[in-house]
């Protein structure tokens, strides 16, 4: 049995919907079949069928509901999230076992946050995303690195927040209260009712939702069904495990060594126009010239914690700088265009030295 990871764009749009009358309305996801196109990472089982009449859902007879798994992590200052998704069963007969990890680290002090995906046997991630500072990133097959702006709606939050993939609940049972991943919370099981499921799969759970802020900090679900639920050929039983650790703690992304600088932070000339900002640079024009240029950011740059890099390189048409903080290197580029000077900023890695000729 393949499982899926797809994004929540996918899935928003194969949900089926569960409708507690007119008093509640709730997604609650069902398993899906694989759009056409979308890599073959984790997510959803390769197969389902709905159940044929929503409305006479039957759901759990506990007091709980929990309509919104993501609930309160927009209001915590870090953390990490992490979901397992795992397979044992048959499929066409013969014995299948999968099973992959989703990683999310987020840092709102730093602005990052990242999506990792694992693979199994000590190979190298199946999918890396993430972003800093309004910049996206994406780890390609081949192992390139790809950055872009970041768009609205667009976001890690948005598509790939490892709750977003766990089912709602309507009608679980509270059983208490206990320390979980350093929170105290309050537990509650259900069943195969409170996923709107009953006489479709049996399926056991608990969730521990914290007693403070409502966040849920740990989520277990198995679910064992045939083909009428997995797909033709299918059967056996399906397990998530989600934990929400590291709670307004330190958390640090890190980028591959390779990924483009993100949006450039240095000040624009005074009348500067026609401004383009992407990763690793940005671009405007300037009705001043090349040394205006020069003579600006000799100002500016040191008030910003920038050493300058050596003499500038100036000719009859064309000026650059560099100027360097920490392990990054900004380079000022100012070239004669029209009635003004283009200039072009570029922010990367301070290139490494080149060993001297033994």
């Amino acid at each position: 049995m393949k499982i899926y990871i797809i994004s929540k764009r996918w899935i928003a749009a194969l949900r089926v919907t569960a409708c507690l009358l007119v008093i509640l309305a709730c997604q609650l996801p069902c398993l899906m079949t694989q759009p056409a196109g979308i890599p073959s990472i984790p997510g959803a089982p390769a197969g389902a069928t709905p159940q044929a009449n929503p409305a006479a859902v039957i759901f759990g007879p506990g007091p709980f509901d929990l309509l919104d798994p993501a609930v309160g992590l927009a209001d915590l200052s870090s953390y990490q999230a992490t979901l397992m998704i795992s397979f044992d069963g048959t499929q066409a007969g013969q014995p299948s076992q999968e099973s992959h990890t989703y990683v999310m680290l987020v840092s709102r002090e730093s602005a990052a946050r990242q999506i990792t995906v694992d693979a199994v046997d000590g190979n190298p991630a199946l999918f890396f995303k993430a972003e800093a500072n309004g910049v996206s990133y994406e780890l390609l097959e081949d192992g390139t690195c790809i950055a872009s702006l970041l768009e609205d709606g667009n976001s890690l939050a948005a598509e790939w927040e490892p709750s977003g993939f766990i089912s709602g609940l309507i009608g679980a049972e509270a059983t208490g209260s206990e320390t979980v991943n350093g929170v105290t919370a309050d537990r509650y099981t259900f069943d195969e009712r409170a996923l709107g499921e009953a006489g479709f799969t049996e399926s056991t759970g608990q969730v521990w939702v914290a007693s403070d802020s409502g966040v849920v900090v740990r989520y277990l679900l198995t679910t064992t069904a045939g083909v009428e639920h997995f797909g033709e050929g299918v059967e056996g039983s399906q397990t998530w495990e989600y934990n929400l650790t590291s709670i307004n703690q330190l958390v640090t992304t890190e980028l591959p060594a390779d990924c483009p600088g993100g949006l450039v932070d240095a000040p624009l000339m005074p009348d500067a126009q026609n401004v383009n900002r992407q990763p690793g640079v940005t671009i405007y024009s300037s009705a001043g010239n090349i040394l205006d240029c020069l003579n600006f950011y000799a100002e500016q740059m040191p008030t910003l914690g920038w050493k300058v890099l050596g003499e500038p390189g100036v000719g009859d048409t064309m000026a650059v700088a560099d100027f360097i903080q920490g392990d990054l290197q900004m380079t000022v580029i100012a070239t004669s265009a029209g009635n003004g000077i283009e200039v072009r900023l570029m922010m990367g890695p301070l290139p490494a030295p080149v060993p001297t000729p033994q």
